[in-house]
């Protein structure tokens, strides 16, 4: 009799643990909201976006995550060989990352560090009057991009977390909108949104 209650006493405890486990190691979501600031290669101006992440934590200092987003920024690029004509347009940003996150320590301020590999597309549409004809171009581009920042997570409930951090962006994309050779854009992205487990 007392062998079974102690064997049901330690199932109880060794379930207890498990649940707390899985529940400090659960999966979540985070939106979040983006503010682009570009290269000046672009000739663009500073841009904004949104986006999702779905990610779990591994470990005390380990999160991984995958990411999607979307942004959006102004162009402004030379036009006919002509400096002073300009063709005004815009580019959308769709793209992905996989995500490592490590947190230096986990409590209601949590900093950490991170680095991110991914992919994007940009499609750009321009347009302008030259020589009293319409001209209009439009090119989509798929490029590598590469990120790593530093962020951190506020702890405002068990269900309710505040999240933000700031991104440097290597992005594999061709130098202006004439050219076929692949150069590196240099961004940097201003992310800042909530995080609730699952």
């Amino acid at each position: 009799m007392f062998f079974n209650k102690l064997q049901v006493a330690l199932l109880a405890t060794l379930s207890m643990m498990s649940i707390s486990a899985f529940a400090e190691n659960a999966f979540y979501v985070a939106p979040f909201g983006s503010y682009l600031h570009t290269d000046g290669a672009t000739k663009a101006h500073d841009g904004f976006g949104a986006g999702l992440a779905i990610g779990k934590e591994l470990n005390t200092h380990f999160n991984v995550e995958v990411r999607g987003f979307w942004q959006s920024y102004d162009n402004d690029y030379s036009c006919c060989n002509k400096p002073n004509i300009t063709m005004k347009g815009d580019s959308q940003l769709t793209g992905g990352t996989l995500d490592v996150q490590y947190f230096i320590m986990r409590d209601t301020f949590s900093p950490y560090v991170v680095a991110a590999v991914g992919g994007m597309n940009t499609d750009y549409r321009m347009q302008t009057t030259a020589f009293s004809k319409s001209v209009n171009y439009q090119k989509d581009t798929t490029s590598l991009i590469f990120e790593t920042g530093v962020g951190t997570t506020y702890l405002v409930s068990d269900y309710f977390s505040l999240r933000g951090d700031v991104r440097y962006r290597l992005n594999t994309f061709p130098t202006n909108a004439n050219s076929q050779e692949t150069s590196v854009f240099n961004d940097l992205t201003v992310n800042f949104g909530f995080l609730v487990p699952l």
